[in-house]
């Protein structure tokens, strides 16, 4: 006798599609066109999708929308609370990435540009609740990451203004220089 596996239902596929093409949308209303009442209205669908969802809540994309729909509503406390378990998933896989057989297929979705990005996120929920230093900390991380793995940190000119804040020579809001390909 043969055993197959198990095929991936595709209710929960189309499930997880709509999250990812409701998360970009809303990514693209927040941060590309900065219109907080349209971006409003796509997280409430984002929200009502992922309260929905009884299916693998334990993933990269449900930390990493539920994080952006907190942080457009305003619970800032809440978005890190979902970014860094986002990023602890993300370090996990890049883990297993590394006693892989075939480390590309693992990092198809995910890679070390990824974490830096969401790193560099964090970093602004930190800087946007009044934790400067920890949002320092996050970004000097983020920096070592990718410079370890040979790959632009894209957050250099986060760090100037934040250290530029703490010497009260800036009052930049840093929502607005939000990675756009997340």
């Amino acid at each position: 006798m043969t055993t197959k596996a198990p095929r991936t239902s595709s209710n929960r596929v189309q499930k997880w599609q709509e999250v990812d093409d409701l998360y970009h949308k809303l990514l693209y209303w927040y941060y590309d066109r900065e219109n907080l009442k349209e971006a409003r209205r796509i997280a409430r669908q984002l929200e009502g999708k992922l309260s929905a969802a009884t299916f693998d809540r334990q993933t990269i994309l449900h930390e990493g929308a539920w994080s952006l729909v907190l942080e457009c509503k305003g619970d800032l406390l809440g978005a890190i609370k979902h970014r860094e378990k986002e990023i602890r998933l993300i370090k996990r896989l890049l883990q297993i990435s590394l006693k892989s057989l075939n480390p590309n297929a693992i990092l198809k979705y995910y890679d070390y540009s990824d974490l830096s990005d969401r790193l560099d996120l964090l970093a602004i929920l930190y800087h946007d609740t009044g934790n400067l230093e920890q949002a320092r900390k996050i970004l000097r991380q983020s920096k070592r990451l990718c410079v370890t793995h040979q790959i632009p940190f894209d957050g250099q000119d986060l760090l100037d203004d934040f250290m530029a804040e703490q010497n009260g020579t800036s009052q930049k809001t840093h929502r607005n220089s939000q990675k756009k390909a997340v």
